[in-house]
């Protein structure tokens, strides 16, 4: 008889919590991302020394938060992640690394 708890026992991948973010599609987006910025900290959900500039780049304007651990800039294709209390800068390789969207699911 085989075992009947091999076809029952599976490794599931968890997703983490859900976040919110933010995807440099368009330079244009820039000023909605600082001033989502602004409400969050406004809000008091970031610490009040977090802040996002807008600043040219090589390629063109970019997008730079500053925290307690320097700058980081959201480049076009990144993502700004704010989750667990803070915000963070990704790549769109790291984000989908983590996340997915739900609308993705139903293609």
């Amino acid at each position: 008889m085989a075992d009947m708890r091999s076809r029952v026992i599976r490794i599931y991948q968890p997703w983490p919590t859900p976040v919110r973010a933010a995807c440099y599609t368009d330079p244009a987006v820039l000023p909605e991302i600082d001033a989502w910025v602004d409400r969050l900290r406004e809000q008091g959900l970031v610490p009040p020394d977090v802040d996002f500039a807008i600043r040219d780049g090589k390629a063109g304007p970019v997008g730079v938060l500053g925290d307690h651990e320097g700058e980081h800039e959201l480049r076009p294709t990144g993502f700004l992640v704010f989750g667990r209390g803070r915000l963070q800068v990704l790549d769109e390789s790291a984000f989908f690394g983590q996340y997915h969207d739900p609308a993705r699911d139903e293609i």
